[in-house]
């Protein structure tokens, strides 16, 4: 995986997103549409990996959409960073299931830590900034994970791509 090829996603978990992430609103809909622009928009650009934190919303969101782009766009890949390796049974049990089934169809997964250590979130952040030259987002401007990744994004000099923006 090489940072030049190599795009990370950053963004809320569903509190924090419109209609509190609910997937059958327009507004939720319309966030998955320009995720997908963004992942084929990137893809035309030569970038071929694409690294999710695996969080429920955003993450998932566009995890999901660089799989369901597979069978399009020859030599795309998704790369699952996580922040402990038991992360995904950390969330709901229906988000877990989520999460476990894109596991099961993603081709790299990084462990950043066997169990949860406090920092492990940031460790995965600062593990997707240094290996990517593009970050797509979602950030408001609100504090949380998102802000810690998204800022050190623009501290690495990440080009960036803010879907907030546009919708």
């Amino acid at each position: 995986m090489n940072p030049e090829t190599t795009c990370c996603f950053t963004g809320p978990r569903p509190a924090k997103l419109p209609m509190n992430g609910n997937e059958f609103t327009p507004e939720i809909l319309e966030l998955k549409s320009k995720i997908r622009l963004a992942v084929i928009d990137s893809y035309d650009e030569g970038f071929r990996f694409f690294i999710s934190g695996m969080a429920e919303g955003f993450d998932v969101f566009a995890a999901e959409t660089v799989l369901e782009l597979k069978n399009e766009l020859p030599g795309i890949s998704l790369v699952a960073a996580l922040p402990y390796s038991g992360a995904p049974e950390s969330h709901r049990k229906v988000v877990s299931n989520r999460i476990r089934k894109i596991l099961s169809k993603t081709d790299f997964v990084i462990s950043l830590s066997e169990n949860y250590v406090p920092g492990c979130e940031h460790s995965r952040n600062r593990y997707m900034v240094e290996n990517s030259t593009r970050i797509i987002g979602f950030y408001n401007g609100l504090s949380g994970g998102t802000a810690h990744c998204w800022n050190l994004a623009i501290k690495n000099n990440l080009e960036t791509v803010n879907l907030y923006e546009s919708i």
